[in-house]
């Protein structure tokens, strides 16, 4: 007796389980959105007369108005417009909110097209490229006291290459 209620009992989940709508009821199956029904803007569509006008400089669009509005929406709640305080005229007047330059873009573009790089590691090292490490009272090497000064190095060495020859025994530590 015990055994066929345990058997009933695995059939009846088993069919419950089965059927789509008791799953989805109970929240067993996952239900992934749609990635078609999701849209947070506006469908493109090709208006039908093609006299479209370029978009004014400083002037944003409607999407992006859109996009900052929800921003605020869900950041504030709905607030509703009101007129700027005394104290708020006052300090945009100051920052020069109404004497905004409406081609800054162009300027900005325009100062942009010169760059410039940051000395680095090699700049440092060549550094005698731009002439600005020769001093202005150095004078120019004298041809005939070079000369002797070479004459010098040959006689001591003999015009030999000098060789350099290590003594054996322990390293002389100074005070010992």
């Amino acid at each position: 007796m015990k055994f066929t209620n345990i058997l009933m009992a695995i059939f009846a989940s088993s069919i419950i389980l089965g059927c789509t709508q008791t799953t989805k009821a109970l929240g067993i199956k996952k239900n992934a959105p749609n990635e078609f029904n999701i849209l947070t803007k506006a469908p493109l569509v090709v208006p039908p007369e093609y006299n479209l006008r370029p978009p004014q400089i400083g002037t944003s669009s409607s999407e992006n108005n859109y996009s900052q509005e929800s921003a605020r929406e869900a950041l504030l709640g709905n607030i509703d417009e009101v007129e700027p305080t005394r104290g708020e005229v006052v300090l945009m007047s100051k920052a020069g909110v109404g004497s905004a330059n409406p081609e800054i873009r162009l300027e900005i573009d325009g100062s942009n097209s010169v760059e410039r790089k940051s000395k680095g590691f090699s700049d440092q090292v060549l550094f005698w490229k731009d002439g600005s490490s020769i001093s202005s009272n150095s004078a120019p090497i004298d041809s005939d006291v070079e000369a002797k000064r070479l004459e010098a190095i040959i006689s001591a060495t003999g015009g030999k290459d000098v060789k350099i020859t290590k003594r054996p025994g322990a390293a002389k530590l100074p005070g010992l």
